[in-house]
C-alpha cells in the first residue's frame, strides 16, 4: 500500500514538472498510465487464477480466459462487458459455478476417500463388489478385480438427469479400513432429435466429447452456457451421491442382513 502511494506521488510530481513546458504537456503521464494498465491486468489475472489452483476447473479459470481476450484486444470492451454481465447473471440463476476437481495434469479427476474402522480389506472388497452388482449390474466378469492388491477397475456409463450420458472409468483402491474411489476419463454423449427447419430435415445425431472439450464454457454462445453448466452440476451431484451410497451400504450391511 505504501509503495503504491509513493509511485502515485512521483507521477504527480513529474506531471507538475512538465506542465510548464508545452512540449511535454500531457505526455509525461502516458507511460505511467500504460504501466498501470498492465499492472492492473496482471493483478486481476493473478487474483482470478488463485481459485483455479485451489479448486480445479472453476469460474476463475473461465473469467481469466475471457479477460485475456480483452487484454489482447481480441474482443472489444463493449462486447466484454456484455459477456461478463451475462455470465454473472447465468451463475446467479444456477446458484454457482459447478467446480470440477483437476489433477496435476489438469484433467478432471474425482477422488473420494473413506475410512471404515474395524473393517478388513477382504470384507470391504467383497461388499464393494456386491454394491456394484446391485446398483450397476456389474459382475466380476466385466470388471478388473485383484483381491491381493485391493484394486477394482471398470468402465461404465450412466444417464444424468440433464438427459446426457456420462461415460467414465472408476478405479477403487481398498486397504484395511480404507477405500479410495477415483473417477477419471470422463466423457459425454448427447442425443439430438431430428427436426425440420423450413423445408429442410436436419437428421438426428449423437455428439460424443471428452469432458475437457466442454470447457471453457464461457467461449461458447450464451445460449449454450446453461446446459453445459447444468451438465457439470449433475455430474458432481451424481458422483458425490454414489460415493456416499457406497459408504452407507458398507456401514449398514450387518444390520440389514441380520435375520
Amino acid at each position: 500500500m505504501n509503495r503504491a502511494c509513493l509511485i502515485k506521488d512521483t507521477s504527480l510530481h513529474e506531471q507538475k514538472q512538465h506542465a510548464s513546458s508545452p512540449a511535454y504537456a500531457g505526455q509525461a503521464i502516458r507511460p505511467i498510465k500504460n504501466n498501470d494498465v498492465r499492472m492492473k491486468s496482471s493483478l486481476i489475472i493473478l487474483l482470478l487464477l488463485i481459485g483455479s489452483y485451489l479448486y480445479g476447473q472453476t469460474d476463475s479459470i473461465e473469467k481469466v480466459i475471457i479477460y485475456n481476450k480483452l487484454v489482447s484486444k481480441e474482443i472489444e470492451q463493449t462486447d466484454f462487458s456484455k459477456l461478463w454481465a451475462k455470465w454473472n447473471q447465468t451463475l446467479r440463476e444456477i446458484k454457482k459455478y459447478p467446480d470440477l476437481p483437476l489433477d496435476q495434469n489438469m484433467k478432471v479427476h474425482y477422488s473420494f476417500f473413506n475410512k471404515f474402522p474395524d473393517f478388513n480389506k477382504e470384507k470391504l472388497f467383497t461388499r464393494t463388489l456386491e454394491w456394484l452388482s446391485i446398483n450397476y449390474g456389474l459382475i466380476p466378469a466385466y470388471i478388473y478385480t485383484n483381491p491381493e492388491n485391493g484394486k477394482i477397475i471398470f468402465r461404465n456409463s450412466i444417464d444424468l438427469k440433464t438427459g446426457n450420458t456420462c461415460t467414465y472409468t472408476s478405479v477403487i483402491s481398498i486397504k484395511n479400513e480404507k477405500i479410495l474411489m477415483e473417477i477419471i476419463n470422463l466423457g459425454y454423449q448427447t442425443y439430438y432429435q431430428g427436426y425440420y427447419t423450413g423445408d429442410t430435415w436436419i437428421p438426428e445425431k449423437t455428439v460424443t466429447q471428452q469432458i475437457n472439450q466442454v470447457y471453457p464454457v464461457i467461449l461458447k454462445t450464451p445460449a449454450e452456457w446453461r446446459s453445459d453448466l447444468n451438465m457439470f452440476k449433475a455430474t458432481n451431484e451424481f458422483f458425490n451421491t454414489e460415493a456416499g451410497n457406497l459408504s452407507d451400504y458398507i456401514m449398514s450391511y450387518d444390520s440389514t442382513y441380520v435375520f
